[in-house]
């Protein structure tokens, strides 16, 4: 697949618009545009909620959409989103067989019917805001994508409440969407998604979004592939106070955030370490560690015995092992010993790993499967890089540059800007 991503992205063609996407593949993170209408709306729907029957006291309900079906100049676009009305869709399976546009939450997530006029109208305005601070406005009218048999379909969905114990590397996406963009309500600095830019293509997705989504589009989007390296970390995004984040959900796979640093037990450390330097020298150390523990038949613990006895150093029973490594093993096989207690990257660290070896034991852990692939709706579900990543928020965590955790409900508009054709009526 790599050889016919290479062919496309030297296919392609250098655009105005190419170049503003490529500014954009990096996820854009800002002040929210309009705090004061943000949090009317979120009282407004939690009031309608709690007001309303209890089927819609759920996580996350889908709260309308709007078409645009010409991209007004930057001068009109307050005008044009006053015009445009909030619309419901019907879910894939309400939908059934019909040929027109839904929305992607099950039919018992729908919040429309809850929605005031006043509400409506704010929920547009400020998903407009958002587009056109995000520059995604000005992509669309530098592309040309509306009105060739395009029109865009924005879907708003509100979480109230995002679990953060499901850890995995995802697309928002079913082949329409062109950006995505996360609104937070938090008074305090969060951490938002983690993020791989510019992964490896997954195959079926490629010939998915090769039919669903507009030439002009595609072409930028590998012109982009082309410009940008293959991907050396996973990063991490800071949201400032009711800021939000906005992305190109074809040029990254990102997951919700997860807080603090990834461990594994010290079973795992033993297997990668048999695994980087050998099933003989680490017998050799686990021998050497279990014969200089053996000595130490009184209270005082074998590292002491170490510095203050004349009792022979653990240096001295390593066969294999050189003696000016003996400090380093003795730590790391103290730890794979421990088989049940987790381990995190700093003990690693002291131990004696670095922190590329880390990253790789990490990547091969069954403790982090989320790390090591990519969910994609309609794909099976394939690896996020072809080597180990960095993972930047490990590194900022152990310099204490990691936002608090949030307190109480994570709570955030998502948007999905998608592009369907003029054919499918609503």
């Amino acid at each position: 697949m790599m050889e016919g991503t290479n062919k496309k992205a030297e296919a392609a063609v250098h655009t105005e618009s190419a170049e503003l996407l490529l500014k954009l593949a990096r996820p854009l993170i800002a002040d929210c545009a309009d705090l004061q209408l943000q949090k009317s709306l979120i009282e407004q729907l939690e009031k309608a909620i709690k007001a309303g029957p209890s089927k819609f006291d759920k996580y996350i309900l889908f709260v309308g959409a709007f078409e645009l079906s010409f991209i007004p100049d930057a001068s009109e676009e307050a005008a044009v989103a006053r015009q445009v009305k909030l619309i419901n869709l019907p879910s894939t399976f309400e939908a059934g067989k019909l040929k027109v546009p839904t929305h992607a939450l099950g039919a018992n997530l729908n919040g429309f019917s809850l929605i005031e006029e006043a509400t409506a109208a704010g929920l547009v305005q400020q998903s407009m805001l958002t587009m056109s601070q995000a520059h995604q406005l000005e992509y669309l009218r530098k592309s040309g994508i509306v009105g060739k048999g395009w029109k865009i379909l924005v879907e708003i969905h509100y979480y109230r409440e995002r679990n953060q114990i499901t850890h995995e590397f995802h697309k928002d996406t079913y082949g329409q969407t062109l950006f995505v963009n996360l609104n937070y309500d938090s008074d305090h600095a969060i951490s938002g998604p983690e993020y791989i830019l510019n992964p490896p293509p997954v195959d079926e997705h490629e010939l998915q979004i090769a039919e669903s989504l507009p030439k002009e589009f595609l072409n930028d989007l590998h012109w982009v592939r082309g410009q940008l390296g293959e991907p050396t970390e996973i990063s991490m995004s800071t949201i400032p106070a009711n800021g939000y984040v906005a992305f190109v959900d074809e040029a990254i796979h990102h997951m919700t955030p997860h807080y603090g640093g990834r461990a594994v037990k010290g079973n795992e450390v033993d297997s990668f370490l048999k695994k980087l330097f050998g099933d003989k020298t680490v017998e050799d150390a686990r021998q050497a560690y279990r014969e200089f523990r053996w000595q130490d038949s009184d209270a005082i613990s074998a590292k002491l015995w170490s510095v203050v006895s004349a009792r022979k150093p653990f240096g001295d029973f390593l066969k294999v092992i050189a003696k000016t490594d003996a400090a380093k093993w003795f730590s790391l096989i103290e730890v794979a010993e421990t088989s049940d207690k987790w381990f995190g990257r700093a003990h690693l660290l002291d131990a004696g790993l670095g922190n590329d070896q880390i990253d790789t034991l990490f990547a091969e852990s069954p403790n982090w499967k989320g790390y090591q692939r990519v969910s994609i709706p309609n794909a099976a579900s394939a690896p996020p890089a072809k080597a180990p990543l960095k993972r930047q928020a490990s590194v900022e965590a152990l310099k204490g540059n990691v936002p608090p955790e949030v307190t109480g409900n994570r709570r955030f508009f998502r948007t999905w800007v998608r592009a369907v054709r003029v054919d499918q009526h609503s």
